[in-house]
This record gives structure tokens, sequence and C-alpha cells, in this order.
């Protein structure tokens, strides 16, 4: 094919015609003292780029011999040192050359295997001035990159510590004579020195962006009481963006690092860690993966009681397996406690969670019930064991959007004993007023007498508050039901009561395919047998002791109407 165009070309010039001249664009300037994708390249050879699965796209597959490159990068005040955000399998190298894949060798960036996470790594690099081309080429091991940066050549990393010109802006001459108290809150625009960093302000509230690799710089902080945790008001651009604590120098170990969990508004994020500092510092808080919008921060103590402490006051949940209220909870992300129409309960906005220290499971857990609604459909609640990011025992779709209604997930696990519960939501905003855990193993108490409030538990079947006016009964059993409609869904709470005058060890339900749909259920197991869900308990619920009563759910979509075809044997 290549060899046509010079043959179609004479034809064209032969017949007097003239062939368009052709647009060439000429590449971006680039300013590599600010964070610059890897992705935006201006050409490569045997890379890809991919997206994470946060969402972020990344050069990826850099091998031996593997490159791309950036033309036109401006380095207008020189150059001293090269940072890349990347995740190596192993010991890799990258090469940075000048000119292309094939230019001059300016520095090497040594990587170590970061076990599937991106994390920063530096090199000195040859000075270059003006504007040229910059080639990361591959020299060994498997990199990904996320984004890179420079540094100029006139700065140096401890620069802070040295009064430079370019940060005229100790705005707050009375911080650097005054000791700094990091127990009450500690505003970020009042850090005495700034790199990578500016004052920004939005919808009333003032803060710092500090980019990639950025900090900024507290003196005279007084660590009389020791350090337990770091507290920090902020959100990000991006996941897995962190906020590191130095003490006294830039090139000291990190003393923490606080993920930085929110990135649509600002919430705190902690991280607790033992040291033994006391004592006046410099603090110096570092930007890692991606920007830091820093709205505040602050120290907890290590000799004093840090403000979770009181949290005796709100006693670990003795009884799960009995309606417990969300507002409770020990510890709460992104959540507050509201009242309406006399109900208080808890807000959680997306990725907010609370958590219930030590709740005793020795019962086991089947399932997850909340009273709960919300103000988007498809919210969804993350039920998660021991952790924020800790075992996922299955997730509550939340049906209900104008009144709170219960909601359950069946949960299939052998968890027991005592564990933290986290409530996570995944997707929308849950207003959850109560909650409770379903037991999964056979004690006396499954046959919990809390479902048999006053009015499900009326034995009087002519009462018309149950929906059911007919049951049907059979040898002593007796089946009844609620519907819990909202429309576009719907949960159905069944009880079966034994009046046979002696103990039950088993029990079946059966209900018209036609009548309802079921998604998803609670304590029992079920079975389609032509027209009819069959319904049989699970393990612990098929005992029934005479005038008791078990109770179990299901979850539909759709609509559903007034009454149901219902038996019992």
């Amino acid at each position: 094919m290549k060899r046509k165009v010079p043959v179609i070309l004479s034809m064209l010039l032969a017949a007097g015609i003239t062939a368009p001249a052709l647009t060439v664009e000429a590449a971006p300037a680039f300013n590599p003292y600010k964070t610059i994708q890897a992705e935006a390249k201006f050409g490569d050879s045997g890379v890809e780029v991919t997206t994470e699965a946060s969402g972020a796209k990344v050069v990826s597959s850099i091998d031996k011999g593997d490159y791309f490159f950036v033309k036109d990068v401006n380095f207008s005040e020189g150059l001293s040192k090269i940072a890349i955000s990347a995740k190596a399998e192993g010991p890799a190298v990258i090469e940075v050359r000048k000119g292309g894949a094939d230019g001059e060798v300016l520095g090497n960036i040594k990587l170590s295997n970061t076990n599937g996470e991106y994390k920063d790594f530096s090199a000195a690099m040859k000075n270059v001035e003006g504007k040229d081309t910059i080639a990361f080429v591959g020299a060994g091991g498997t990199v990904s990159i996320d984004y890179w940066s420079a540094v100029a050549a006139q700065t140096t990393e401890p620069q802070p510590e040295e009064p430079q010109p370019e940060n005229p802006q100790p705005e707050t001459p009375e911080n650097p004579t005054t000791t700094l108290n990091p127990y009450d809150t500690v505003e970020a625009e009042s850090a005495q020195d700034k790199y990578f960093a500016a004052d920004l302000s939005k919808n009333g509230v003032n803060y710092l962006g500090i980019k990639a690799n950025g900090y900024i710089v507290f003196k005279d902080v007084d660590f009389s009481n020791g350090a337990a945790g770091l507290v920090a008001n902020a959100k990000s651009d991006r996941p897995n963006t962190s906020l590191e604590l130095h003490i006294d120098s830039l090139d000291s170990q990190a003393l923490t690092s606080v993920k930085i969990k929110s990135m649509s508004a600002f919430g705190e994020s902690a991280q607790e860690f033992t040291s033994d500092i006391t004592g006046k510092h410099d603090v110096y808080l570092v930007a890692k993966t991606g920007t830091v919008n820093l709205d505040s921060w602050y120290i907890t103590p290590a000799t004093t009681t840090t403000p979770e402490e009181p949290k005796p006051e709100n006693p670990v949940v003795t009884d799960p397996y009995s309606d417990f209220q969300a507002e409770a909870a020990n510890v709460k992300e992104a959540a507050t406690d509201a009242t309406a129409d006399d109900a208080t309960y808890t807000s959680i906005k997306a990725n907010g969670y609370i958590a219930f220290k030590d709740v005793d499971l020795t019962k086991g857990i089947s399932g997850v019930m909340l009273n709960a609604k919300s103000a988007a459909p498809n919210t969804t609640v993350d039920v998660r064991v021991d952790g924020v990011d800790g075992q996922s025992l299955g997730t509550v779709k939340i049906m209900s959007m104008g009144a709170f209604k219960s909601t359950a997930v069946k949960i299939d696990s052998t968890v027991s004993g005592k564990h933290d519960l986290y409530f996570v939501v995944t997707n929308g905003v849950a207003d959850i007023d109560t909650l409770k855990v379903l037991p999964g193993k056979t004690t006396p108490d499954p046959v919990d007498p809390d479902p048999v409030t006053p009015d499900p538990v009326n034995p009087d079947p002519v009462n018309p508050d149950p929906v059911n006016p007919d049951p049907v009964v059979t040898e002593g059993l007796n089946v009844r039901y609620q519907i819990n409609s909202w429309g576009t869904g719907y949960t159905v709470d069944f009880f079966v009561d034994n009046k046979s005058g002696s103990t039950t060890n088993s029990w079946t339900v059966k209900v018209r395919k036609d009548q309802v749909s079921i998604d998803d259920s609670w304590c029992v197991n079920i079975k389609e047998e032509g027209d009819y869900y069959v319904i049989t308990p699970l393990d612990w619920n098929s005992h029934i002791e005479n005038g008791k009563s078990i109770q179990f759910g299901i979850i539909g979509t759709g609509s559903i109407g007034n009454t149901l075809d219902v038996s019992v044997q």
C-alpha cells in the first residue's frame, strides 16, 4: 500500500491537480512542575493505556525497551528531580531521557515491588532548560505509571526550611512566634511554608489544595501531651490519596499516613499511631498519590482520653438480635443524626458508614434487617465485619423512598463470637432508624419474641390488623403475614404460630408464584414447585414450641396485592 502513494501523487501532478496542504498540529506545551498524567503523552512504543479499578487511567505494561514520550515540556525553571506515581511487579528501572527514547539519559528511577499499589518514586536528574522532549523508557521489570512531575533546578526538597522568595505569604506573622496547639483544630491555610500548595475557597470554606508530593509546614508545634492520632478534615481528587505526617524534616520517616476517604465533600479521616514524641517540633504534612484539599487538622493526645473514648456511654450493643438504634453507633463517618416526625435516625452519605464495636454474635448471623429509607433509588448498604475495608457479608438494598420500611439481606456466613460490624453506604444516601441481626444457629432464643409484637402476634384471626383475615391452619399451625409495599417494591413478614398443643419440629409454607416475586429472603430456604414457592426453615427455626411463633420474610420488586393465598403444614 505504501508504494502506491508516489504513483497516485505522480498521477495527480500530471493531471495538474495540486494536493491539499497537510495541517500539522503542534504538541501542547506542558508545565512539568505540576502533576502531569502519564496518558497525556505524544507518542509511545510497546505500552498500553488502561483503566484501573479506581477509575484512574495509567500507562501500563512498560517492559524493557518500551517507552512513552512527551514533547514541548517547558523546563523554564530547570530540572533537579523527577517523581513518578507507579506500581511495579518487582524490582524495576525507568530511564528518563532527553530528546526522545534514544536520547541522553538524565537519570534512572529505581522501583521496588509495590504489591499492586501505586507508590511514589523519584530520582535526581541532570539539568534541562527550556522546552524539550522527555521520554520514560523501561530498562528492566514491568511498570505502570499514573502520573509524573518535576522539581525545578533552583529548589531542593528541604526548601521549606529556608525562607523562599516564592513563599512571601507568611500572612500569619503571629504563628512563627506563637507556640501552636495541635490538640485544637488547626486551619490549613495558617501554614508558615507551602510547597505546591495553593489557598483556595469554595462555598464559604477556605482550604489549601496540596498537589501530589507537595507539602505544608507548621513551626513550633507543642506536643506536650504526646500524639496518638492524626485527624484531617479533607477531601481528595482521586482514590488512595493520603496525607503523611513528618516531624522536623521532610526527609524524616513518616510518623503516620492518613488515607483521605472523601472525594466529594469535606469529611474527617483519621489514623491512630504510636509515638513517644513530646516537646516542640515542626510538622510537615505531605500529599501523596493525588491532590489533598485540606481544610483543617488536629492531633489526638496520648496522655488524655481521645474524643472517641467516652463511647462507653454509647454502650456496646448487648443484644444484636433485637432492634438497636443506628444513632447508638460507636463510630460514624460522613453520618449525622437527624430527627423527623418524632423519629431519630442516622443519615449516611455515599461512602460513609457507621460501626458497632464488639457485637456479640454467639448465635451466628443469617441475615441483617434495616428499618430504613432513602432519597434516591438503588441505595445500597454493605455489611462488613471487623473494618471499613473488612470482609463483606452481604448488601442490603433499601427499597423505600418515602417512609421507613424494613428490608433485609440473607447472609451465608459462619461468623460468630465478638466482632465489629460496619454498615457502609456504597450508593446513595441511607437514612437508617434501627438495625437487627438475624441469628444463624439454634439456641433457645432465636424463636425470638422480638418480632412477636402486640400487633402481629394477635391470636385472634378475626382481627383486621393482620392482612390475612382467613389464614390456612394445618395440623395446629397457623401462618399470618404483613405486607409493606411502596409501589415499586415490597417486603412481606410471615409469622408461623404453633397452636397444636405440642412441639413441632418442621413446617412448610406455600405461596402462589403469581401473587409474589421473591428477590431475596431471610431465615428460610426457598425453592419453586409448579405454581408455588415452597418455603422451609433453617436448622435453628424448624423447632417451634407450643404457643410460640417464628418469623421470616421476603423481599420483592414491582407491585403486590393486599392479600395472598398462603398455606402452612
